[in-house]
């Protein structure tokens, strides 16, 4: 709120501060704050910078730590990849439970960023949508099938459509509707969906699957899911009701580097995914 409160907690002088942000402003070519008086705020631009730093600043921590893990002791490690960390959940959790021996990390990537960078020789797994990965990097990897998954509605229990068997897209045109990020596969099939009977797409409504369900579940809105999801994060206040849509359904599947042969632990993982994914499915 204040150029020499903040100044004083970073031990420099009020003009240094502000000539600092002048400079970052000049730089991004847009103003991050709010000037009045004697006062100064972050307007929207700056909100927007401060998300990604935090983000930024986020990873850099991850890193050291991962940094100190690596002069440790290590047991075998396995590395997921996957576009919703939320469908490694139930995997990571029962193989964990049988194999306590093992170390498991998983990390999220977006569509774009994937189609740019591929698989990395870091990681022992991709979890991705059969659909969703460009032909190059198929030609990259292997691949097992583990389960197929559909689009589902979630609404509260009090909602009026609650108790519906199946929802069309066009049933919910005069609702309040979350969705998942702009670059979830998800997102991209309803907005293919939208686009197929002309509707509008809600704008500023794209919330982390826990923030959607917590609104759902407070009778908020509306969202949605996936099948193989509503299993990660069960509420007694919220009912799953399936989407109709003229889409086949998504296989998602567990990819591999062709050049990296798989380690011991990385076979002994998959087959267990594969296994569990059968039994669950």
């Amino acid at each position: 709120g204040k150029i020499s409160e903040a100044a004083e907690s970073l031990f420099i002088s009020a003009p240094a501060l502000s000539t600092s942000i002048s400079r970052l402003e000049k730089e991004l070519g847009f103003p991050l704050f709010e000037r009045t008086n004697n006062r100064i705020l972050l307007n929207t631009q700056g909100q927007i910078l401060l998300k990604h730093v935090n983000q930024v600043f986020a990873s850099l921590e991850g890193a050291k730590q991962e940094l100190e893990q690596s002069l440790l002791p290590q047991n075998p490690r396995i590395s997921l990849l996957s576009i919703n960390t939320a469908m490694w959940v139930n995997p990571i959790t029962a193989f964990l439970s049988e194999y306590p021996q093992y170390t498991l990390s998983s990390s999220s990537i977006s569509l774009p960023r994937l189609s740019q960078q591929g698989l990395d020789s870091e990681y022992s797994f991709l979890l991705a949508y059969d659909s969703d990965l460009p032909d190059f990097l198929k030609e990259e990897l292997d691949s097992i099938f583990l389960f197929q998954t559909h689009p589902m509605v979630a609404v509260h229990k009090d909602h009026p459509l609650a108790d519906a068997k199946i929802l069309d897209i066009r049933d919910l045109v005069n609702e309040k509707l979350f969705l998942p990020a702009a670059d979830h596969p998800l997102c991209v099939r309803l907005e293919k969906l939208f686009a197929l009977y002309d509707l509008p797409i809600p704008i500023n409504m794209a919330y982390s699957l826990v923030m959607r369900l917590k609104m759902v579940s407070q009778n908020l809105g509306i969202t949605f899911i996936t099948d193989s999801a509503t299993q990660v994060i069960p509420s007694p206040n919220i009912r799953y009701i399936p989407l109709a849509t003229p889409f086949a359904p998504w296989n998602a599947n567990l990819y591999w580097r062709k050049d990296r042969p798989l380690t011991e632990s990385e076979q002994i993982f998959r087959d267990f995914a594969v296994e569990f994914c059968r039994e669950l499915h």
